[in-house]
């Protein structure tokens, strides 16, 4: 049976629109704040919520989201208590849960131990963004035994290669740009790696989406344009989070109108 979320992907491209990722570190400001935001993302049509836990965090990710994490790894200091406060962020049983680990998390536990703590917490995905796409191939196959999927993060340059070389249908999280999290998105950047991608694909099966950057409506309106099956808001969910959860709600309800595949449909109806 597929997993959540490819009946995620399978029933927005049935629908002919995008999906919408979005990111929260786990406890965040506290566990009570973080499933409150979880619990508005959702109900207000979040498809996927890109849970980060505790650990060090890398300078991939920018100030905002640094601090949130060791914030919220006050309030839920293990991988355990963070997975399954993240499963129970799920307003129903069809919303993914997407468990994000940085390099140094492994320092602590082995690959194969935190994905029986993925499975035994239900959660349906992780996303390893500082392992190269070799190794994220190789934990994918692990992971797979387990009904697990891996969300392949793609810097695109080097790694392209071997993605398109030794994988099939992949899930892509498609850096926009070379820079950190909450940076300025460049919609054209952003829409020369989809191209990319596309070429390098040449018709095989994949499902790519697109964060780093991304704010708002005009730049999901523009990923949709250039072809991209989804988005992801990382940095603008967590510093509503930190206000109040029903802002995150509201960031979903206002990005929600131009998720529409406008490459397949050739218009789209509420462009900003």
């Amino acid at each position: 049976m597929p997993s959540r979320l490819r009946r995620r992907f399978a029933q927005s491209k049935a629908e002919r629109r995008g999906v919408l990722f979005g990111y929260l570190p786990a406890g965040y400001p506290t566990p009570d704040d973080f499933l409150a935001s979880a619990a508005a993302a959702f109900d207000a049509g979040l498809d996927a919520l890109e849970v980060g836990l505790p650990s060090p965090v890398p300078d991939l990710d920018g100030p905002l989201i640094k601090a949130a994490i060791a914030e919220g790894s006050r309030h839920v200091p293990t991988v355990r208590d963070a997975l399954q406060l993240a499963a129970s962020a799920r307003r129903d049983d069809d919303d993914s849960i997407i468990a994000l680990a940085y390099g140094s998390l492994f320092e602590r536990v082995s690959v194969d131990d935190f994905l029986q703590l993925v499975k035994d917490a239900d959660v349906d995905a992780v996303l390893l963004p500082q392992a190269s796409v070799a190794d994220q191939l190789d934990i994918s196959r692990r992971a797979a035994r387990l009904g697990i999927d891996v969300v392949v993060f793609l810097h695109l340059e080097e790694d392209l290669p071997v993605l398109v070389a030794t994988s099939d249908d992949p899930i892509i999280y498609l850096q926009s740009a070379a820079l950190r999290t909450g940076g300025q998105f460049n919609p054209d950047k952003a829409q020369e790696r989809l191209r990319e991608l596309a070429e390098a694909f040449d018709g095989r099966p994949y499902s790519v989406c697109v964060g780093f950057g991304v704010r708002g409506r005009e730049d999901v309106a523009a990923l949709m344009a250039g072809g991209a099956d989804g988005a992801i808001i990382g940095t603008r969910l967590v510093a509503a989070a930190g206000e109040r959860p029903a802002d995150v709600g509201a960031i979903v309800d206002e990005v929600a109108p131009v998720l529409v595949r406008r490459a397949e449909l050739g218009e789209h109806p509420d462009a900003p």
